[in-house]
């Protein structure tokens, strides 16, 4: 008696717990949907604000800079006083002192007029490695709502499979208080009931888990918003896997629309400029320059108290490379193999990018059949379930048959919610790739 009173109290207790957890994780006050969380992820994610700032930097960058003279104005004042002793021929010591102050003021302008064509090279690099921030900004986006769709729909499939637990631990709780009624009468064996109540604490056990990876799966959502970790929202929604994806056109817009290759394009481009800036040393350069001076010097020492200039003065001035040690052939040339290396680059990126467009839509079209003949699984597992519960009811099936086949249809359930699921993130995987993802 002692035995099942303790059992008793045991399985009430992690019914409870599990109804407390569960009361826990349902006091949610507001819903969320997936755009709502994406939009506050874009807005607040520190992943993007850090890729926006260095955005920001690189639009800065872009400048008149190469095409402008550069000004500057200078002023110095020196002040100096000495004393001298000198001994005469006589041993008499003559002393005198002297002091002296100068001014010099001076604006100077310098403007490269040419130089081989490397200023236009150096803007179009800066408007390249613009877009090229802009593609690294937006590729930190995408992968941002990708990684906000996964746990977003990751939470539907564990809320579902919360719900499938919450199920199979009813039908346990159920088998066992039907074999705890039959051993109190003598018509059951303690074995049965014992065994029983391990498959309830079993299930009671992955419900407790599944409660407790939703409630971390709602906090790592939180962190991808930048929300407190502790807000009280919740997520009513279900899996709807679109109609089947054309894997042809995910190619084409891949080919044309891919972020990470428009990225690799534009560093090829900056690649080919820089060709093009070391290739302009072996231009002559030439270069404009004024200025205006104004010079003040007093000096008690000279016979003058002190002389003053001032004046304009400008010029041309011509430089041609003649010969530089090789320096300019050796820049040309790392040029040129930093380029065919950015071509390569994005050569090879292209090919990754196809080839796991393929093998993912494989995946992907495994995952949709899958569903289809799990639905059909789960229905017939369901019935096997009905029909097994009333049969164990009626004591003409074993306890270990009646296991086998309430796990038949947790597995069966099990697999369906992680097909959908699964079908779900390829889907998502490959709009990305194919640079659709905001579409």
């Amino acid at each position: 008696m002692r035995i099942k009173l303790k059992t008793y109290i045991l399985s009430v207790t992690l019914f409870c717990t599990v109804n407390t957890l569960q009361a826990q994780s349902s006091n949610i006050t507001e819903s969320l949907t997936l755009e709502g969380c994406i939009a506050r992820a874009l807005e607040s994610n520190y992943s993007i604000i850090i890729s926006g700032n260095n955005l920001e930097i690189t639009r800065n960058n872009v400048t008149l800079a190469p095409f402008l003279p550069t000004f500057s104005v200078s002023s110095r004042q020196s002040s100096n006083n000495s004393v001298q002793r000198n001994i005469d021929e006589t041993g008499e010591r003559v002393r005198s002192t002297s002091s002296g102050n100068s001014v010099i003021n001076g604006a100077n302008l310098n403007w490269r007029l040419f130089d081989g064509f490397s200023m236009f090279a150096t803007r179009e690099k800066q408007q390249e490695l613009l877009r090229q921030g802009e593609y690294n900004f937006k590729s930190v986006a995408e992968n941002l709502v990708m990684r906000i769709s996964a746990q977003y729909y990751n939470i539907i499939s564990m809320q579902n499979r919360l719900n499938l637990l919450n199920e199979v631990v009813s039908i346990s709780r159920e088998r066992y208080e039907q074999a705890l009624v039959k051993y109190n009468i003598g018509s059951g064996s303690g074995l049965e009931q014992m065994q029983a109540k391990i498959y309830l604490n079993s299930d009671s056990s992955s419900l407790l888990l599944a409660t407790e990876n939703l409630k971390n799966a709602y906090i790592e959502l939180f962190r991808l918003m930048n929300i407190p970790l502790d807000s009280k929202y919740s997520i009513k929604d279900t899996i709807i896997p679109e109609p089947q994806l054309d894997v042809k056109h995910l190619i084409n817009n891949a080919e044309e629309f891919n972020t990470s290759l428009l990225a690799l394009q534009a560093g090829e481009e900056v690649a080919r400029l820089d060709t093009k800036i070391a290739q302009a040393s072996r231009y002559p350069s030439l270069d404009f320059s004024a200025g205006y001076n104004y010079n003040l010097n007093q000096n008690g020492y000279y016979p003058s108290r002190y002389n003053e200039s001032n004046g304009l003065n400008w010029g041309f001035s011509l430089s041609v490379p003649v010969f530089s040690g090789n320096e300019i052939n050796r820049r040309v040339k790392n040029a040129k193999i930093l380029q065919e290396n950015a071509r390569l680059s994005f050569e090879s990126a292209r090919q990754e990018l196809l080839s796991e467009i393929q093998q993912l839509y494989n995946i992907y079209q495994n995952h949709l059949r899958m569903i289809e003949f799990e639905e059909e699984s789960k229905a017939a597992a369901l019935l096997n379930l009905e029909a097994a519960r009333e049969r164990y009811r009626l004591g003409s099936l074993s306890g270990i048959e009646f296991r086998d086949i309430q796990l038949s249809y947790l597995n069966t359930s099990d697999r369906r919610l992680n097909a959908i699921y699964q079908a779900k993130i390829s889907e998502i995987t490959l709009h990305l790739m194919a640079g659709e993802l905001f579409q």
